[in-house]
């Protein structure tokens, strides 16, 4: 349903992509990036979890950033299957050492990379 409804006030939300520029990849912005967006996540009070389905290769990375593997999702592109990963969204917002997350922009995709 996350593909194709839309809650305003639902309880959870689904990562659709997660990007880096190829020009800052490889230097940990990834996973900073994530971090930052979860910490946004648990400022929202009626957001419990966050789920994203993935290529097999990329189940580490998730995995890092404390997702935890659902099972197999019942859509696929072409070839590509994916697994559905799942996060639990509780407690609070903590500020991260050199994370430069002063507070949170109004919208989590206009977060800056430096």
């Amino acid at each position: 349903d996350a593909l194709t409804i839309h809650k305003p006030r639902g309880s959870t939300v689904h990562i659709h992509v997660l990007a880096v520029h190829r020009t800052f990849r490889q230097q940990g912005k990834g996973p900073i990036l994530m971090w930052r967006y979860l910490q946004y996540l648990r400022c929202q009070p009626n957001v419990r979890r966050a789920v994203l389905m993935c290529e097999d290769f990329l189940i580490p990375f998730y995995s890092k950033s404390g997702f935890k593997v659902l099972g197999r999702c019942a859509i696929t592109v072409g070839n590509l299957t994916f697994t559905e990963m799942g996060y639990p969204i509780s407690g609070h917002a903590y500020m991260r050492r050199n994370s430069e997350a002063i507070r949170f922009p109004q919208h989590p995709l206009t977060l800056p990379v430096t």
